[in-house]
């Protein structure tokens, strides 16, 4: 199925403007199945008619019923006299994911009709039990190999070892597929006892045969295997080549690293370049091949194997983009930092010089600053490649050497140099190293525009107050680009004392600006760095001057009030009562009035200021308003409360509220704010009706448990939705055990990674099990890299675990879903749409699920920093 998500570009840390798939607009019941009550019941009647086509008439509508009411029909229906109804609810139970149902088809193994056998391994293959899966072992003798087929094929998936024996004795199936089905079994199983016979099918006649019995022997990781691997590497067919040297790579044969070398020096695709090749043998290429060589050798990483790589770097394009050479230096890892280092110092060809400096940049090898540094300054390493390489090594103590290059005469470097010196730069941490040099370049009237956007960009990523005030000037400028870029470096760090004055003076000025594009890039930068004082100015302009831009007012004040107390100073003021104003009303009560008598347009961006603002009070104001407020401010109150744990009580009370919505948020909110004492309350909404609910509970005890150092209770709560008919519940539930560090008992992540339709699913599982470590678990991943139809999929299943952000690394981020309209070609709407449902997948896999406001806008507090997408809502996904 294709995929329905969009890739999303973080703008700078508060704001995310992200579009959606036009589905995203529906209204939440739109997608679900209307069942009148008495539908249920019909359908159960039905079954138990005397009238045969009756009966297959309502086992076709079983699907459609509530999980547990389709359930129970199953079972009763399982022994029906009429081969096409029993079909049809094997069909159900197969898409409900039917727990235990392969007990449930055991007799229908030995049925005379072919289509009850196949029915039975698919509904064994889909809910395996211990006793179905040894029951498969008869139907490997079936007459018809289709049957063979799905039996050995459910054996493999169940992964039990009593399924081995039963499979080693059909190898020698006089169908080849089944042969093949059996060989791809047993390595999915790994048990060691498979290894010997499958080597003995290395050489089998028919080569879809030998491609399957190579993946299985790299997939059972036995050296034994390493002798007919590489028999298998001069295979007439390229694609068992492909298989045998992928093998040779999981196995991390040093001693297979010279013959893997030999494919590597190949001509890259010229046809029949290794003995015995056809270029109709298979879809695999001669390239195909020498890439996988790559990769294994990558894998191997030893001393050999690394040397082999470096060698190919010579032939290599520096320029392109990716590279699989280098990609496979950087699958070695630390052991080829030292190869590398060395040929930087001698005298390596530019190719290799370029090639090993990028991806000792890559491999974040901070050691060989040095070494890239000397190389760039002897000419060996081509400056533009040094630079991306410097860039990438993320090592602050490589911006002299980088800023010695702005100047360069060479357009490519100099432009090189700006990109490397921004990537080293933090706002953060305040340098004002480069502030000379990129200011006397902005200056020069040689200097091209692009570069002075570039160099404007520079200097805002300084955080330096002297780049602050060389960027002022200039936001008056005449040109529409450049003022864009001066605001975002205006708001990339906080100015300190009368410099930050002038700042907020200077964006607040900008709000007033003829342009949209203008007035959104200040609100953005005012919601990051102005200070307290710029609150109330803000929600006076925000409440009552009606001609004002009141979406990129709230942008802006929902930042400010972030960094405001009670009293509109900054947080730790010594005297809150003195920096009251003449009326003798704090900011909070301020904010809470505007919000009785703001337009719907204000509402929510005050309610989200409110709940931003640090402080009882203005939890304490948000719980008050909660009681007696409309739907949509319920809504945006219960999201505003994430940031104040002391109002937990009234989180308890709205994750109650009968709007979903509602409850959707508030049980999110729950996650960030509440504790373990929240776990008892979280737990029970796992089984809410709505899946927007019920996925945000499982987040939510993710993340309170994983804050309270309670995994066993996580996977207590968890462990028990992963067989939820509702795909998001499932996935949740995944992302939720990895973030509090629990495990499900068994194989249920393998299971569900290997078996699951939902691709949301899948990937959680990819995830969860990359970060185990465990034989099983490393094997699980490999077969979904290879075999997942699904590319997302397989190339997350085929990539390491990223490392765990520390909780630090985290971000208050504005999210607006601006829908694509299919109507409109698939381009995006002009506008968010208001109480748009959402689905927002997070770094670390969560996903939050609910309804935007009334803005097309929702607030995510404290969201883990990388990527961040929205995917098809809830109410549309089965």
């Amino acid at each position: 199925m294709r995929r329905s998500s969009s890739p999303l570009r973080r703008l700078p840390q508060v704001l995310l403007v992200v579009a959606a798939s036009a589905a995203a607009v529906a209204s939440p019941g739109g997608a679900a199945a209307t069942l009148w009550p008495n539908v249920p019941e019909q359908i159960a009647r039905a079954l138990t008619s005397g009238d045969a086509l009756e009966r297959r008439l309502a086992a076709t509508r079983v699907g459609e019923l509530a999980p547990e009411t389709a359930i129970r029909l199953i079972q009763r229906g399982m022994s029906d006299p009429d081969v096409e109804v029993r079909l049809h609810l094997a069909g159900a139970a197969v898409r409900l994911r039917m727990p235990r149902a392969g007990d449930l088809v055991i007799e229908w193994l030995g049925e005379g009709d072919a289509r009850l056998r196949l029915a039975a391994c698919d509904v064994i293959r889909a809910a395996p039990t211990d006793r179905s899966v040894v029951a498969l072992g008869r139907v490997l003798g079936d007459p018809d190999p289709h049957v063979r087929l799905a039996a050995a094929t459910a054996m493999g998936a169940a992964g039990l070892p009593d399924a081995v024996s039963p499979l080693l004795g059909h190898l020698d199936d006089t169908a080849p597929e089944v042969r093949a089905e059996v060989a791809r079994a047993l390595g999915r199983i790994g048990d060691a006892r498979a290894v010997v016979p499958l080597i003995g099918k290395v050489q089998d006649s028919v080569p879809e045969v030998r491609k399957a019995t190579a993946r299985a022997l790299g997939e059972l990781g036995d050296p034994r295997a390493v002798s007919a691997l590489l028999l298998a590497l001069q295979d007439a067919s390229q694609d068992v080549r492909v298989e045998a040297v992928t093998a040779l790579g999981r196995l991390r044969s040093d001693d297979a690293t010279s013959a893997i070398a030999d494919l590597v020096t190949a001509s890259p695709g010229a046809a029949g370049a290794f003995p015995g090749a056809r270029p109709s043998d298979s879809a695999a290429s001669s390239n195909d091949v020498r890439e996988a060589a790559l990769r294994a050798l990558g894998r191997i990483g030893s001393e050999a194997a690394v040397k082999a790589l470096l060698a190919a770097l010579a032939k290599d394009n520096p320029a392109a983009p990716r590279s699989a050479v280098r990609d496979a230096l950087v699958s070695a890892g630390a052991a080829a930092v030292p190869a590398l280092v060395a040929a930087l110092s001698a005298a390596p060809s530019a190719n290799t010089a370029a090639g090993a400096a990028l991806v000792l940049g890559e491999l974040k090898a901070r050691e060989a600053l040095p070494a890239l540094v000397r190389g760039m300054q002897r000419g060996v390493v081509p400056l533009r490649h040094g630079l991306r390489a410097l860039g990438a090594l993320g090592d602050p103590a490589a911006l002299p050497s980088v800023l010695e290059l702005l100047g360069d005469a060479d357009p490519a470097v100099r432009a090189e140099a700006i990109r490397a010196a921004t990537a080293l730069l933090d706002p953060a941490r305040p340098d004002g190293r480069a502030v000379d040099p990129a200011r006397a370049l902005l200056v020069d009237p040689a200097t091209a525009s692009d570069e002075k956007l570039a160099l404007v960009q520079l200097l805002g990523r300084t955080g330096s107050p002297r780049a602050q005030a060389a960027l002022l000037p200039l936001a008056k400028a005449r040109s529409t680009p450049l003022r864009l870029a001066v605001i975002e470096a205006l708001g990339a760090a906080r100015a300190a004392g009368t410099l930050g004055a002038a700042v907020d003076a200077a964006l607040l000025a900008a709000l007033d600006d003829e342009s949209a594009d203008v007035r959104l890039r200040a609100a953005i930068a005012l919601s990051r760095v102005a200070g307290p004082g710029s609150a109330r100015p803000l929600l006076q302009r925000l409440t009552v001057a009606a001609e004002q831009d009141r979406g990129a007012l709230g942008i802006a004040l929902s930042g400010a009030l972030s960094r405001a107390d009670d009293a509109g100073s900054a947080g730790g003021a010594t005297d809150a009562k003195a920096a009251r104003d003449a009326s003798g009303k704090g900011l909070v009560h301020e904010v809470a009035a505007a919000i009785a008598s703001a337009p719907d347009a204000a509402r929510d961006a005050l309610i989200e200021g409110l709940g931003r603002m640090p402080g009882q009070a203005a939890g304490a104001a948000l719980a008050r308003m909660a009681s007696a407020a409309p739907i949509d401010d319920r809504r945006k109150i219960a999201e505003a409360l994430a940031g104040h744990p002391e109002a937990a009580a009234a989180l308890r009370t709205l994750a109650g509220d009968p709007d979903p919505g509602v409850r959707a948020n508030a049980v999110w909110s729950l996650g960030a704010a509440g504790d373990k004492d929240a776990l008892p309350l979280l737990v029970p909404l796992l089984k809410d009706p709505d899946a927007a609910v019920a996925g945000n509970a499982a987040g939510a005890i993710g993340r309170a448990a994983g804050r309270a150092g309670q995994p066993a209770r996580a996977a207590a709560a968890l462990c028990a939705a992963l067989p939820d008919a509702r795909p998001y519940v499932r996935a949740n539930a995944l992302a939720a055990l990895t973030v509090a560090g629990a495990r499900c008992d068994g194989g249920a992540a393998r299971d569900l990674l290997a078996r699951d339709p939902a691709e949301a699913v899948r990937l959680a599982a990819a995830d969860h099990l990359a970060r185990s470590g465990a034989d099983d678990d490393r094997r699980a991943l490999a077969r979904c890299a290879a075999e997942d139809r699904n590319a997302t999929v397989a190339g997350r299943c085929a990539r390491p675990a990223p490392p765990r952000a520390p909780a630090a690394a985290a971000e208050d981020v504005v999210v607006f879903v601006v829908p694509f309209d299919a109507g409109r070609g698939g381009s995006a709407r002009d506008a968010p749409a208001p109480r748009a449902p959402f689905a927002l997948v997070r770094a670390d896999g969560l996903m939050r699920l609910g309804v935007a406001d009334r803005r097309g806008e929702l607030f995510e507090r404290g969201a883990p920093r990388g990527p961040i997408r929205l995917t098809v809502p809830a109410p549309l996904v089965k």
